[in-house]
């Protein structure tokens, strides 16, 4: 046990916005696809290494290969959607659970043929942090906060005021009746691999940020998504952000009671608990 440290409390903040724009990505997903895509964590892997050639290896400024590795997750999760799992479509969800596993091995592999197994860092200067309420705080971090907070307004404002997203909950609630009232699904479904694959891309080149770039990293980043989603109602995005923060923060905070190894157990111990308590989810969406 240690005492408590304001510092915990900030890098949780900051491990709860990098869970909560990931879990937002994945939740949208299968509001919309309803299944699981175990891929998704190598979307995000994938996001962070073309990010990671742009800066590192092309000399281009972070900002601008961050933009480029986000743009080239969201058409690459439109390719494999076209090229994999839309001939798989009308199966059943486990086997579109399989296929997404494959792929996440194929992604996964792709990488390491590409940039070797060691881990990675952004060409970016090494920064001195600030003292802020007795946490130290890096510019780095601030960033992370601002953009989650950036990309979580947008989305929402996506999803609430657009002809776009006022389709996707339309699909998510009932994607039978969302094609009887003249919706087109299939355009609607590209629109959500893009949506979610830009922001796959996103939380990676935010994870990358954090910390060093790694062909497993998106599958380690699972976890905790998954946790988040499934505790905040799948298929429900505003749960998905908030149970994002809530195991975020509760990872950080953990080391004042138990040691830091184990803190990747906090986001399957509040799953637990929370389907026990909460079994339809944080706000009543039902968990599918």
């Amino acid at each position: 046990m240690v005492a408590f440290d304001a510092q915990f409390l900030w890098n949780g903040l900051v491990v709860g916005s990098l869970i909560a724009v990931s879990a937002l990505g994945l939740t949208l997903i299968f509001g919309v696809l309803d299944f699981i895509n175990i891929a998704y964590g190598d979307y995000m892997a994938l996001g962070a290494y073309v990010a990671f050639g742009a800066n590192a290896q092309l000399d281009l400024p972070l900002v601008v290969a961050g933009v480029l590795g986000v743009a080239v997750t969201g058409v690459a999760a439109v390719a494999f959607d076209k090229l994999v799992f839309e001939h798989f479509r009308d199966r059943d969800p486990i086997v579109l659970l399989v296929v997404s596993i494959g792929l996440a091995f194929m992604l996964r592999n792709a990488i390491r043929i590409g940039w070797g197994t060691g881990s990675r860092q952004f060409a970016i200067p090494i920064e001195e942090g600030t003292e802020v309420l007795g946490a130290i705080v890096l510019v780095d971090q601030v960033v992370i906060i601002l953009v989650s907070f950036f990309i979580l307004g947008v989305t929402f404002g996506l999803l609430r005021y657009t002809d776009v997203g006022i389709a996707m909950r339309a699909a998510s609630d009932d994607t039978n009746l969302a094609r009887v009232r003249g919706i087109d699904t299939e355009r609607l479904v590209l629109y959500v691999w893009l949506v979610g694959g830009a922001i796959a891309g996103i939380g990676g080149v935010m994870t990358g940020l954090d910390s060093q770039l790694r062909p497993s990293m998106g599958f380690t980043a699972l976890i905790p998504i998954f946790a988040a989603v499934i505790l905040g109602g799948i298929g429900d995005p505003i749960g998905a952000v908030v149970g994002g923060y809530a195991i975020g923060i509760a990872q950080e905070l953990s080391v004042v009671v138990m040691p830091s190894a184990y803190k990747p157990l906090v986001g399957l111990l509040l799953l637990v608990v929370g389907l026990l308590a909460r079994p339809d989810g944080l706000f009543g969406e039902a968990t599918r």
